[in-house]
């Protein structure tokens, strides 16, 4: 049985939906990005928990990057001979995008085999992010908690008169659960962009094969990593994986549609949490596509009145 409430976390008092059953318990922030920020599974905690839950944006859960994801070179980019100056309510915003400190609307329903969440949020004249971001549009992503985890869908429509590039990531923060040694990792990328010290792309991309960013060759212990890199190489056929030993030995299995093309891995030493990240772009992809690079880009243009749609799953099972 799957059930779904409404009401609100205890140190700050914050709305939240919570959504129950089949053993999984996920919480939802609607006023902070819709952020997935709980998840637990037979009792395994799956999400890296925030330790200041009013510090909305990247630092926890499953934070949405829309309209541009990870980074963009001076907060600025031309698109058909415009210069757009990505900034919010008057402050620059050069990296994960608009829309993940930002309210959303957010219902909820239980089924009989699953819970629904389905958030959405606009960007029209008007809006404080039209500024930042000139293409009317809007954004509704869905989860759907089944009996074997969470199944995400994406969908983005045009609502202008032009063309709008844009990309799409999630931002995962999973636990180590105390323990970076029993936390291990795989993804079966071949090819990772080269960046500059601000972790900007130079548009080149390199084979790790062999190499200590090669996590491709079977599990490897978060603690043994020292990665902050997009790689590419990721299809809809391809999974990558997270896999905990100890109290709770379990496997979450990542898959994204053909969209997604891009994985980020993130295994910081100073957090509780470390990152697998499903992105439909490069880095800077917009700067990319202006300079000519077109595929290494992975820029996605919506033509006016379409809408893209696409789905990552975060499955997971005991071992």
């Amino acid at each position: 049985m799957f059930t779904v409430s409404q009401g609100h976390e205890l140190t700050h008092h914050l709305p939240i939906w919570t959504l129950e059953g089949a053993g999984h318990v996920v919480k939802l922030l609607p006023e902070a990005g819709f952020n997935l920020y709980y998840w637990t599974y037979d009792g395994g905690e799956m999400l890296m928990e925030p330790t200041d839950i009013r510090e909305y944006g990247s630092k926890y859960g499953i934070p949405l990057l829309f309209p541009t994801p990870n980074r963009i070179r001076d907060a600025r980019y031309t698109w058909k001979d415009r210069e757009i100056h990505q900034v919010k309510r008057g402050v620059e915003v050069q990296r994960h995008g608009l829309v993940m400190t930002e309210p959303w609307d957010v219902r909820c329903e239980a089924r009989e085999d699953c819970a629904v969440a389905v958030g959405t949020i606009s960007i029209y004249e008007g809006s404080p992010l039209f500024e930042g971001y000139p293409f009317p549009c809007r954004l509704t992503v869905t989860y759907t908690l089944r009996a074997d985890g969470l199944h995400l869908s994406v969908r983005v429509e045009n609502l202008g008169g032009e063309e709008m590039p844009f990309g799409f990531a999630i931002h995962p923060y999973f636990s180590k659960r105390g323990d970076a040694r029993k936390a291990f990792l795989t993804a079966p990328v071949h090819r990772v962009y080269e960046t500059d010290e601000n972790l900007l792309p130079s548009g080149v991309l390199t084979d790790v094969s062999g190499s200590d960013k090669d996590i491709s060759d079977g599990l490897h212990s978060v603690e043994s990593l020292y990665l902050d890199n997009v790689f590419r190489g990721m299809t809809q056929d391809l999974c990558a994986q997270v896999v905990y030993e100890g109290v709770h030995p379990q496997r979450v299995t990542l898959r994204g549609g053909d969209a997604f093309r891009n994985l980020v891995v993130f295994t910081p030493h100073d957090r509780p949490g470390f990152c697998l990240e499903h992105q439909t772009c490069a880095t800077d992809f917009i700067n990319l596509y202006g300079k000519g690079l077109i595929d290494e880009s992975s820029i996605l243009i919506l033509p006016a009145g379409q809408t893209f749609e696409s789905f990552v799953d975060l499955t997971v099972e005991n071992l």
